[in-house]
């Protein structure tokens, strides 16, 4: 496997196993880099492109226009849409109506992360009627050995100062103007309207936009119960989730799964998360944790009151059902095999392209 990708923070995995090509963009408009390289790549059985991909995408598709039988098999992995405010949101629509559907339409494969996501997209819906066995459910996996329940081994809440009987909400997201739609306003004002000097939050993340919410919390009046770890290695992650009491999504769309639920599922932490497609398809209602309209503010505020009272053995009983879940459905060795399955579809599919002229 041969991963084409730009620069980024972290290592690569074993280069016994997986080639990393890290490649310095042409030019980069926020998270979008220019590579031009990707055009040109070829030798392959399958290319497996993560959407959105503003840049990549379009190259991808430049790449197939030359004859059919030259061209590797498409694997297009949906994520979700795009989605933003003033002149970049007017940009995105194009885009949207543009490259996206015809880029669903050039694949062999589509995994997308649940049904459910795919049906609230328009042009994932329209690929369903058609060709529905080109669409496969992948949803995201998690690492359930390194996220797995364990005591407060980093003492989260004596370094915060928490007191030892205060519930304490995990809120994980990055905080930048691409991750606008995780809401962390939020899960402040809930805080602030659940009036319950026991609940603190706890936010791990960084970004632009950190310095605003220190600046809400303030306007709140809820600062002592509101933590900010700034940016958290994913390594570290674990030890932040377990010392937590429940885990807190106030998300919505373009949401389409929200990996940090399975993560603190897997540590055996229960949900209070709003209700979207793509959070549907990881949590079910009143057995692995609550979920609200989105925001809904004073409901929010209620489930995380709920959550407070159901006591220690309760929150127990619903983390230890999203561990079994996460253990059986987002565990990586069963995700695996499904993707192998994927790419094998995909060569098949356009094996058969080739005999047959487009």
């Amino acid at each position: 496997m041969e991963v084409f990708t730009a620069p980024a923070d972290g290592e690569a995995p074993d280069p016994g196993r997986v080639v990393v090509h890290r490649i310095q963009p042409l030019l980069a408009i926020g998270n979008a880099p220019l590579i031009p390289r990707l055009s040109r790549l070829g030798g392959f059985d399958v290319l497996h492109l993560h959407y959105p991909f503003i840049f990549g995408a379009e190259l991808v598709l430049a790449g197939r226009l030359g004859p059919s039988t030259r061209r590797s098999a498409l694997l297009v992995h949906y994520k979700n849409r795009l989605v933003a405010g003033g002149t970049r949101g007017i940009l995105f629509q194009g885009y949207e109506h543009t490259i996206s559907p015809l880029l669903v339409r050039s694949a062999d494969r589509v995994c997308v992360l649940s049904r459910d996501h795919a049906e609230s997209v328009p042009y994932l819906r329209r690929a369903l009627r058609r060709t529905p066995d080109r669409l496969v459910e992948m949803p995201n996996g998690v690492d359930t050995e390194a996220f797995s329940p364990g005591p407060d081994a980093g003492d989260l809440r004596e370094s915060l100062g928490i007191p030892r009987d205060a519930v304490v909400a995990a809120f994980v997201a990055t905080l930048d103007r691409a991750h606008h739609f995780k809401r962390l306003d939020l899960a402040i004002e809930a805080v602030a309207r659940a009036a319950d000097d026991r609940l603190h939050l706890v936010v791990a993340g960084g970004g632009e936009l950190l310095d605003r919410f220190r600046e809400t919390v303030r306007a709140a009046g809820v600062a002592p119960n509101v933590h900010f770890l700034g940016g958290v290695a994913h390594a570290r992650l674990p030890d932040v989730l377990r010392g937590a009491d429940f885990i807190l999504l106030t998300t919505e769309p373009p949401e389409s799964f929200g990996i940090v639920l399975i993560e603190a599922m897997a540590c055996g932490l229960p949900v209070v998360a709003t209700e979207y497609p793509g959070v549907r398809a990881v949590v079910e209602e009143g057995r692995e944790g609550v979920l609200v309209p989105g925001g809904d503010v004073a409901a929010i505020a209620a489930a995380m009151r709920s959550m407070s009272e159901l006591g220690s053995d309760g929150r127990t009983r619903m983390g230890e059902a999203g561990r079994e879940k996460a253990l059986r459905e987002w565990a990586w060795p069963r995700l695996i095999e499904r993707m192998d399955g994927a790419y094998r579809g995909a060569i098949e599919r356009r094996r058969g392209r080739k005999r047959t002229p487009e």
